[in-house]
Parts: structure tokens; sequence; C-alpha cells
């Protein structure tokens, strides 16, 4: 992952429908998926402008963690890679987090699991194979994500 890659460009009426998401969220109107989609709020590493863009995200202890394409990560995670202090608004509470990109190849696995474990209904989207898929697939398929958790500020 390099800051070379170029993010992909989001269609204005995809932007339009995020920010309507982030609207429900942040008043808790979402119901269940606010228990796996949360509204992150970064600084833009060029501009310090805030952004706000609607995350999945899985409950780890007293953490959370976010996933990103390998490849081509998300503006939302470079940004929290070069200004860790964010807000996480998690059914209409926000609360204040450092980012910390998950590089440890053994915690990398674990939350892998955590995913199997937590997220079997949309396991396939969040990593393009079926959970069922064998050995390899599975661990190709970890590889072309990237971690990141956030701890709370108290």
């Amino acid at each position: 992952m390099t800051e070379q890659t170029t993010p992909t460009r989001i269609p204005a009426f995809a932007k339009a429908l995020m920010r309507f998401q982030a609207f429900l969220l942040r008043r808790n109107w979402m119901g269940a998926l606010g228990d796996e989609i949360m509204v992150i709020t970064v600084a833009g590493r060029r501009t310090g402008k805030t952004y706000s863009t609607p995350i999945g995200y899985l409950r780890d202890g007293d953490s959370l963690i976010a996933l990103t394409n390998a490849a081509n990560p998300s503006n939302w995670y470079r940004n929290a890679l070069h200004r860790p202090e964010v807000t996480l608004n998690i059914r209409g509470k926000d609360l204040r987090a450092r980012a910390e990109p998950v590089r440890d190849e053994a915690e990398r696995r674990r939350i892998f699991e955590l995913y199997k474990r937590e997220r079997t209904k949309n396991f396939k989207r969040l990593f393009g194979v079926p959970l069922e898929s064998p050995a390899a697939e599975l661990e190709a398929a970890l590889a072309t994500r990237t971690f990141i958790r956030f701890r709370p500020i108290h």
C-alpha cells in the first residue's frame, strides 16, 4: 500500500446517498444496521477539512475494527492514518478515538476469524469470497484487505 495509488472517485449520486445514510445513522434511525455501520469523521490529510463517511465496523473488546481494500485504500483510511484522532458516531453517539493500522500478521488473522464468526451474512461482500471457500482462497482474500483499529480516547 503506497500513497501513490489513487482512490476510486465516487459518483455524486453515491456521495448523496452516503450523506443521507450518515444523516440516518447519526439519529440512530437505521435499526439493526447501526450495529454494523458507523459514521467516521476525519480531517483531510491535505486540507484539514472534516469529512464524514458511513463505514462498516466490528466490535473487538473495547475497540472497533474497520477494513478497506489493501491495494486501493479508501480516503477515510488514508486520512485516519495521517491524522489518527477521529470521531466515530455509533447509534447516534459520538466517540473520540485514535486510529491505528493493524500490521501484525497474527492479529490480522485473529481479526479475520472474528469477521468470519460475526459477519457471516455479509462476509462475501466484505472479502470477495464465500465463507465456505477453500483455505487458500480465504488466505488470498485476507491479503486483499487492510484493517484499522479505533481505540476510544478517554
